[in-house]
Formats: C-alpha cells, structure tokens, sequence
C-alpha cells in the first residue's frame, strides 16, 4: 500500500471519527469526511459524483423493503401483537422454573421473524416483560440483561433491516441472506435458552402453576393469528413465493388486518403513529445510506483491497486466523462506535478484503452481524444496554455484568460458525438449489 493512500485513509477516517465525536449525524459525519477529502485531494472526487453517489446511495430498489419491515415492525409495536405471543408463551413454559426468562427469548426468537430489528424487539418485549419478571422476583439487572441479549437474535432471524441494507452495500443477494441468517439465529437462542435455564434453577427464580392444557389450547386459539404471522413470513421467504419487497408489503397488509379487523387493538390513533415511526425511520435510514454510500465508494476508488490482501499473504494468516483478527476488530469497534457506523462503512470495505482471502460473504455478513449486534449490549456506547437498564430502573454497568454470560456463549457459537460455515450456508443452499 503506497504512502499516499495510507495518507488518504488516515484523512478521510479522521475526519469521520472527530465528526461523530463531535456528535454530528451519521450521514453527515460521512459527507463531512467526503467534503474533506474532495478538498485536501483535489479531483480525487468530482462534485459531481458526489451528488450523483449520494442519489444513488437512495435510489437501490432493494431499499423498498425496508420500507415495508420497519411498517411491519411499527404494526407489531401499537397492535399488540407481542403481547399476545408472550401471554402463549406464558401459558406453555410458564410453569418450568425460570418461565419469564425462557419465555423472554423464546418470543424474542418468534418476533425476530416480524420486526427484524433488535431496538423494536426491545420496545415491544422488554416494556411488558421487563416489569413482569421483577414482579415476579427476578434480579431487576438479569430481567434487563436477559431482554437485551434476546433482542439482537432480531436483527439475524429474517426479514431483517440491517440484512436488506448489508446486501445492497456488498452487492450480496437479500433473499440468500435471509436464509443464511434462520439457523444461527436459532442457534443464538437454543445458547441463550441453555444459560437461562442454568441460572434460574441456580438462582431459584420462580414459576408459575400450570393452568393445564386447556388453556395453553386457548391462549393458542386466542392469538392464533399473532403466531402464524412469523411462520407465514419465514415459509414465504423459503418457498420464493415473492420478492422479499413484495413479501414485505403483504405482511404488512397481513398484520394491519389481524390488528384493526381480529383483534381490534389498533385504533387510527395508532395507526398514524405507526406511519410516523415508519416515516422518520425511513429517512434516517436513507440518509444513512447515501452517506455511507459515498463514503464506501471514495474507499473503493483507493483500490486498497489488493495491497491488503498481499499483505495478508505475506503474513502467513490463513483464511481462519484473518477471519477471527477480524471480528475482533469488528468486536472492539461495536464497544465505542454505533452499529449502524460497522454495518454500513466497515463491512462493506472489509468484504473485498475477506473475497480475496477466500471467505464466503455471506458467512462473514452473518457472523459479523452477530458480534455487531452484540455491540449493542457492550459499553460505553451500547444502546440496548441502556435502554434495557432505563426500563428496569437498574445500573447499566450491573446489567453489563449479567449479560456477560450471554456473550461469551455468543462468541463462542461465532467461533463455531468460522470454523464450520456449513452451519450459515447449508440451509440457504439446500433451498435455492430447488
């Protein structure tokens, strides 16, 4: 790598760094740095492929989708969709001792394949089950360290926001990323439910009476229609009945109906505010997207791909080795800068990086995608971390220590998955060669 490269890239990353230290936006974090750059480099980037990437970056069809998810999410969150999955699962597991904490991931897992967001997983779950488990005489720091380490399975089980956004930036296939990400996903919460149900009957945490089978039959007839929601999304997602946008908007159209017309919880007071939620995360996603898009596109031009992969080879790093310094990395750097600055800037330069060193993208989209996410539980920055805290009322530092439990497991099944990718593009491949 020359010098006057490795010059460009100290350039445009400090000025994107001291951007959001100074609390800029995200987007504009990124046209601060591409300003910068365009001036100390001068025809290094025409104005006006500055305008025509940063238009580009909004203009992807594929956007669409995300589009219909967070509407999705948004139904989910003022229908009171989640709070019918939780009364049946209450009405299974309630009973086993330590039921609330297995309930809390066990709905976590089936809303993750509505919401496809760990912040709107949050929303929903932990306001209602966060309360609930101290009630019953949970730690108020275990309540809140269980909810936020169940939300992130949201954004890996599909449909998923960030998926969607991560397969436009590295030109990957949305539909086979999806599937990519349904068994580890599953996979996260079978970790998450072994250590729940080690420390509950460690911890003595309660449960309650088994109101017999007749009644886990109808809490199952009552919310039917909130549990086949999931199902129907993931069955239409592996069948390719449709696009993933065009499956989007039908289960939009799916949920609204169960919401206003079976379960009559959705009022036109709700409904405007799901539109508004949708509407402004719609608008700080997109501009999140054209401003990492010309971010990414100043790196790409830098061709830096090459020299670091010959570096790699000089080094004597195998695939693995590289695979694991990576994550490391990846993991570091979700303890002090938001996920959405990993997902949309460093991923995508990483992934040439990763090709040429032979790693499937899809298994470095998915397994990067859970250390980010586990990011989110991780201080100083960590937004679940204290979101969860806020709602059980809690010291975020104690919640950390709760949750330490639950991400080492975590990166241990990432370990797993680097050495056995089989595990990530098995069921993809098993259903795209059909």
């Amino acid at each position: 790598m020359t010098g006057e490269i490795v010059i460009k890239l100290v350039v445009i990353f400090s000025v994107l760094f001291v951007a959001m230290a100074l609390r800029f936006p995200f987007f504009l974090a990124c046209f601060t740095a591409a300003a910068a750059y365009a001036i100390i480099f001068p025809g290094a980037m025409p104005a006006f492929v500055f305008a025509q990437t940063f238009v580009n970056g909004m203009s992807n069809s594929t956007f669409s989708a995300i589009i219909f998810y967070f509407f999705l999410g948004a139904i989910l969150n003022s229908g009171g969709l989640g709070d019918r999955m939780v009364r049946f699962g209450n009405a299974c597991i309630g009973h086993i001792k330590g039921g609330l904490s297995h309930i809390n991931i066990v709905c976590s897992v089936i809303f993750a394949g509505v919401s496809g967001s760990a912040v709107a997983d949050t929303a929903s779950i932990g306001n209602l089950m966060i309360p609930m488990m101290k009630k019953q005489g949970y730690d108020a720091e275990y309540s809140a360290a269980v909810t936020q380490m169940s939300s992130i399975i949201g954004p890996i089980i599909p449909p998923s926001t960030t998926f969607v956004m991560l397969a436009s930036m590295m030109d990957l296939s949305v539909r086979k990323l999806f599937l990519c990400g349904m068994i580890p996903g599953i996979f996260m919460g079978v970790v998450e439910l072994a250590y729940s149900f080690y420390i509950s009957k460690k911890r003595n945490y309660p449960s309650i009476p088994f109101a017999g089978w007749h009644n886990v039959w109808v809490e199952f007839k009552e919310n039917f229609w909130a549990l086949v929601l999931p199902v129907a999304i993931i069955v239409c997602l592996t069948m390719g009945v449709g696009t993933v946008t065009e499956i989007g908007a039908i289960s939009c159209i799916f949920a609204l109906f169960i919401a206003i017309v079976v379960y009559k919880e959705m009022d036109f007071a709700k409904f405007k505010k799901a539109l508004y939620d949708t509407a402004r995360q719609i608008c700080t996603t997109l501009t999140m997207l054209a401003g990492a898009t010309v971010f990414v596109w100043i790196i790409g031009t830098m061709n830096i791909s090459r020299p670091i992969a010959a570096a790699i080879a000089a080094s004597g790093l195998s695939a693995t080795q590289l695979f694991l310094v990576v994550l490391l990395l990846i993991f570091v750097l979700g303890m002090v800068l938001e996920t959405t600055v990993i997902t949309l800037v460093f991923m995508p330069v990483l992934a040439p990086v990763m090709r040429a060193a032979g790693i499937d993208l899809y298994v470095f989209a998915i397994v990067a995608s859970i250390v980010t996410a586990i990011g989110l539980n991780t201080p100083p920055v960590g937004g679940l971390l204290y979101l969860t805290a806020r709602i059980g009322q809690t010291d975020p530092l104690k919640v950390f220590k709760e949750s330490l439990p639950f991400i080492i497991g975590l990166l241990l099944l990432c370990g797993l998955l680097v050495y056995f990718p089989q595990i990530v593009t098995f069921y993809p491949n098993l259903v795209l060669q059909k």
